[in-house]
């Protein structure tokens, strides 16, 4: 981990906290009613319910997320197959979840993960291999493998969303024309302002190659050599003296709300809310956007591995994933579940324009490797140290000027 950053993917499943939270203040302002309340899962509360019964426990991030996932998959499976649901929160990290699931015996039978965290404990042989040929077909006949986007499906895996970092940027910031492209970052001349990045090499080196005109299938090909480091890092040169650099998830849309940056990297969770929030003003640049994964997994120790995979075939039929992608903006991982995705039911905002899969935004979008920064990140990481420089690169308000003491009055004697 950079030093004073986080892991990106556990500060991204904080903020979703939040999200799905703030949809509910802006409806209750509206006059609006949804209850969004904890869903108790169980076959007494479905009279629906189907007749397979028993537990099913599921670990998962928590939050916002965790209610999306409840009115998506959680209820809808219980009353389908008479299962009760019963969730674990934990905080993604791969030491909490194989401590939770590394021996011989699991206490849960499906589990929410990054990307990284599942490649980890899939190599570790902690996980049970699911058959892609067992996931449904789209509604137009093409089978999962077609429908799922590249990375989707893995031997341990089953992707649910993506979240990504893009670019927001603030419209009234740029008079004369609005950025459009990732190449736009590096262009102070027509596009003058502060810039807000991560305060580290992960997502900032990946950003710069993609601004400088790499193509996303070679970004990490190119980061590999010693001319692409180079030629990331000159390109950073450009905007160096007009950035800050956040540590925390809420600094470079704090930045944009108060008019000190123009344009900055951020989650997409958090940019949705800033953009919902004020549509006028905030604008986001996908092209380039840097997209990473949650997926569904077994244990190998799960108790009830049958249900677990009636599970997630379940929650990877199209439309469950575009349930979840009307809650909450991360996007579903299958082409057809994009179809199927309308308005928010609160806030009443076409959800499509926010996720990083819909078609617009997917274009030119790179997938995070976490793995190849396990190999890379320590010496990157000390070289874009001394290249930043000292100083904590935040912005800061001018020190007052002390009042100018006044020179005593002259007065006559008596």
């Amino acid at each position: 981990m950079v030093p004073g950053q986080e892991n990106g993917h556990r500060r991204e499943a904080r903020n979703r906290v939040g999200v799905l939270r703030y949809g509910l203040r802006f409806a209750a302002a509206l006059g609006l009613a949804l209850s969004l309340g904890p869903v108790s899962a169980s076959a007494e509360d479905t009279p629906e319910a189907g007749t397979s019964g028993g537990t099913l426990s599921v670990a998962t991030w928590g939050g916002a997320y965790e209610q999306s996932q409840e009115i998506a998959y959680f209820e809808p499976f219980a009353k389908e197959t008479g299962t009760s649901i019963a969730t674990q929160i934990y905080d993604g990290s791969l030491a909490k979840i194989k401590a939770l699931i590394g021996g011989d015996s699991s206490p849960v039978d499906v589990v929410d993960l990054s990307s990284s965290a599942l490649g980890a404990l899939c190599n570790d042989g902690l996980l049970e291999t699911i058959e892609a040929s067992s996931l449904g077909a789209a509604p137009s006949g093409e089978s999962a493998e077609q429908d799922f986007f590249t990375g989707g499906l893995s031997s341990c895996g089953v992707a649910s969303v993506a979240w990504s970092t893009a670019i927001a940027f603030d419209r009234q910031a740029f008079t004369k024309a609005q950025p459009t492209q990732i190449a736009d970052l590096l262009d102070l001349k027509r596009f003058p302002g502060k810039r807000a990045l991560p305060n580290g090499p992960r997502y900032t080196l990946e950003l710069a190659l993609l601004a400088d005109g790499v193509d996303p299938a070679n970004v990490y090909t190119e980061l590999a050599t010693p001319e692409g480091v180079d030629r990331a890092f000159k390109a950073l040169d450009k905007i160096k003296n007009d950035t800050y650099w956040w540590d925390s998830a809420q600094e470079p849309i704090s930045w944009l709300l108060e008019k000190k940056a123009a344009m900055a990297a951020g989650y997409s969770g958090r940019i949705f809310r800033a953009a919902v929030g004020d549509s006028k003003r905030f604008g986001v640049i996908w092209d380039g956007q840097v997209y990473d994964l949650d997926l569904w997994a077994i244990p190998k120790g799960a108790k009830n591995k049958d249900g677990a995979k009636r599970f997630i075939v379940f929650a990877s039929d199209p439309a469950r994933l575009a349930a979840q992608a009307e809650l909450i903006a991360y996007g579903p991982m299958r082409k057809s579940a994009l179809q199927l995705v309308g308005k928010h039911p609160v806030i009443n905002v076409e959800m499509k324009d926010f996720l990083p899969t819909s078609p617009d935004n997917f274009k030119k979008a790179l997938k995070f490797d976490d793995a190849w920064w396990s190999t890379h990140g320590e010496e990157l990481t000390k070289r874009f140290q001394d290249w930043r420089g000292p100083g904590d690169g935040k912005p800061h308000e001018p020190e007052p000027k002390p009042e100018e003491s006044k020179a005593p009055t002259a007065t006559a004697e008596p």
